[in-house]
């Protein structure tokens, strides 16, 4: 008898996820310049195509750090990073997601290896983000000290390469250390105070291989639907290990302060949908 086949399959929009989630911001100012090398993935940073693709001007900044129990393509980890908004010629100023990374998680199935397993289905998931909203995913390896559910915890981001062993992403969540009250939040009131309910994705530039780090020609508007019923205030570490007091980047993105603000989601619900294709 055959090895049955493995449970991958293509995932079209739209998704239901459920995740517990954290989601810190802060502004940037667009005088200091966007940094390339911290808002693009290597591989999307050599695309100028990708890079020039309308005119970062700053604004409110997300970093998000999700842990999926449900999706349509199973559990994984996740971090996002919003650096603001960009002037997309014909539709004004749009949020952008410019830099994804997605984990792997342990997981057996059929006698083969977790990792083994797991790649498949990571790399199989890029390719589903990429093609279906645009969004630039790639692979890193997470790394947890703590509790991810409950802070205090920190998450490390190192390349997919195993011999890599420093981090290029480190942020530690901390409770606020009183006593605050939980509310719920829905993204269908995050406009009203100003806080964006969309983002904006450029064509993506291919990579190796095609099949997985595939290219995309056109552009795409995106809308996702968030609530939780169980909201908190907890505050994000941005201290990067090894870096001093006054040391540029001490706390990843320049010229933001050490502690950032962030919002813990607990039994999120995320609904993404068909994006829209715009004429740039």
């Amino acid at each position: 008898m055959g090895a049955e086949p493995l449970p991958v399959k293509k995932a079209p929009p739209p998704w239901t996820c459920h995740y517990t989630g954290y989601i810190g911001s802060f502004f940037v100012s667009p005088s200091i310049g966007l940094p390339r090398d911290l808002a693009y993935d290597p591989h999307e940073a050599s695309s100028d195509r990708f890079t020039e693709a309308g005119t970062w001007k700053g604004g409110l900044a997300m970093i998000q750090l999700l842990r999926y129990t449900s999706t349509p393509v199973g559990p994984y980890d996740e971090m996002v990073l919003i650096p603001g908004n960009f002037d997309v010629p014909g539709h004004g100023s749009q949020t952008r997601v410019t830099r994804i990374y997605v984990s792997q998680r342990d997981t057996t199935y059929n006698g083969m290896t977790s990792l083994q397993v797991s790649r498949l289905i990571i790399t199989r998931l890029m390719a589903i983000g990429r093609k279906n909203w645009n969004i630039p995913k790639h692979i890193a390896r997470f790394k947890f000290t703590g509790d991810f559910s409950t802070p205090p915890f920190t998450v490390q981001l190192f390349p997919e390469d195993p011999t890599i062993d420093t981090p290029f992403f480190t942020a530690s969540l901390q409770p606020l250390g009183f006593w605050t009250p939980s509310f719920p939040f829905s993204s269908r009131v995050t406009k009203w105070i100003g806080l964006p309910d969309s983002f904006v994705q450029p064509p993506l530039p291919e990579g190796e291989p095609k099949n997985i780090i595939c290219g995309t020609d056109e552009w795409f508007k995106c809308q996702g639907k968030i609530y939780s019923p169980k909201t908190k205030l907890v505050w994000m570490d941005m201290k990067q290990p090894g870096k001093k007091s006054g040391e540029a980047r001490e706390n990843w993105w320049p010229g933001i302060r050490r502690w950032q603000l962030a919002i813990w989601l607990q039994d999120a619900q995320l609904d993404l949908g068909d994006p829209e294709v715009l004429k740039v």
